[in-house]
């Protein structure tokens, strides 16, 4: 059956909970299930996990769109 927004948001956050990195980085994760649009909002230190972010919300549903609105802003 079809995710509701809430349902697909979870699955992501259980996703960005799962790997260490994207976890500290507590990001906000807004979905739009009747567009397959996903949008991740916060703060990493890195590039890096920045893409990893992108890479585990887009491995959750095949063909989600993900609008990256994440800030690189390096620790120090």
């Amino acid at each position: 059956g079809k995710m509701s927004d809430a349902d697909l948001e979870k699955a992501i956050k259980a996703k960005l909970e799962s790997d260490t990195q994207t976890r500290q980085a507590n990001l906000s994760v807004d979905a739009e299930t009747s567009e397959n649009k996903v949008s991740l909002k916060g703060t990493v230190p890195s590039q890096e996990i920045r893409t990893k972010a992108v890479e585990l919300a887009k491995s959750v549903q095949p063909g989600l769109t993900i609008n990256d609105e994440i800030e690189v802003r390096p620790a120090g």
